[in-house]
């Protein structure tokens, strides 16, 4: 997954971050992530009362660098970077105030110590959960970097392995184990006798919104079935379901299975044959009625040319 700019902060602050580190040595990232670095050199330049060149005015910055290093490792959800911002710009404001009242040292402690009663009061993210999946509410903000970063999980899960029988019938379900907004599209897609994960060799059997995420087959043919949790364009998830023959069966049907790089090799259900002809559905990919259940399309699997 790609890792995110962090909205107006990282257009914002970073620019300046790369022209002005030599201007500020050791002053760590996560401080500038929210406050412009002249900010940071203003404070150390009237808490010195001497210019930018002056030993005193060096030793405030070093105290700043050296008071956000504990600060690296933090991470909070992507929707609590704002109150994180808020967090570290209160400290600034707190230096600020008390800088003709109290020691530096003495202020910059309390600031740091404000910082972390805060932190610890701030909801955690969701933790990512293996092995796949967009999981947009797991999304970070990394303080060391300035960044949101998303879970390192590819969109296609694994496919996964289902012995099916004849007369019998399967029910498959794509659910994944993190959470999911409630209205999302799902769309159900099938490859005739190919283990696959290749998306141009799937036909489309149904695609609903709000529907209960689960498929009922009845006398499978074999193949992969997939499901796609979101639309093309903003897909959380992927499922595969290999639909093999009994397990004593299995390296007859593997060594059974067409090239699908062979033209000749069959296509999967609802493919169109000549002109004017549909599968034995009477449906082609996509015509299901509006509304129809999901699962009534398990005949045209069952019975797919």
């Amino acid at each position: 997954m790609p890792v995110l700019c962090s909205g107006t902060m990282e257009r914002r602050w970073v620019p300046l971050l790369l022209l002005l580190v030599p201007w500020l040595p050791g002053l760590h990232p996560c401080l500038l992530c929210f406050g412009p670095p002249i900010q940071w050199a203003r404070l150390c330049r009237e808490i010195a009362r001497s210019s930018q060149k002056d030993s005193q005015h060096q030793h405030c910055l070093e105290a700043l660098a050296e008071a956000a290093v504990p600060l690296a490792p933090v991470t909070v959800g992507s929707g609590q970077s704002e109150a994180l911002r808020k967090i570290i710009m209160d400290a600034l404001h707190l230096l600020e105030k008390q800088k003709d009242k109290k020691p530096f040292e003495v202020s910059l402690q309390e600031a740091i110590q404000t910082i972390w009663v805060k932190l610890s009061q701030l909801e955690q993210a969701p933790a990512c959960i293996p092995p796949c999946g967009h999981q947009p509410a797991a999304r970070v903000f990394q303080c060391a970097t300035c960044r949101l970063v998303d879970c390192q999980f590819p969109v296609d899960c694994p496919v996964q392995d289902v012995w099916v029988h004849e007369d019998e019938a399967i029910t498959l379900h794509c659910d994944v184990p993190f959470a999911v907004p409630p209205e999302l599209q799902v769309t159900w897609m099938f490859a005739k006798d190919i283990r696959t994960q290749d998306l141009a060799l799937f036909e489309e059997l149904q695609r609903g919104i709000g529907e209960p995420p689960s498929l009922t087959v009845q006398d499978p043919t074999l193949g992969t079935i997939a499901c796609r949790l979101g639309a093309a364009s903003e897909t959380l998830a992927r499922k595969y379901f290999y639909l093999n023959g009994p397990p004593g069966d299995a390296a007859e049907n593997l060594r059974s299975l067409p090239d699908p790089s062979d033209s000749r090799a069959p296509r999967g259900p609802g493919h169109q044959g000549p002109k004017g002809s549909v599968d034995s559905c009477g449906l082609t990919p996509g015509s299901f009625p509006e509304g129809q259940n999901i699962g009534s399309c398990s005949s045209c699997i069952v019975h797919g040319v």
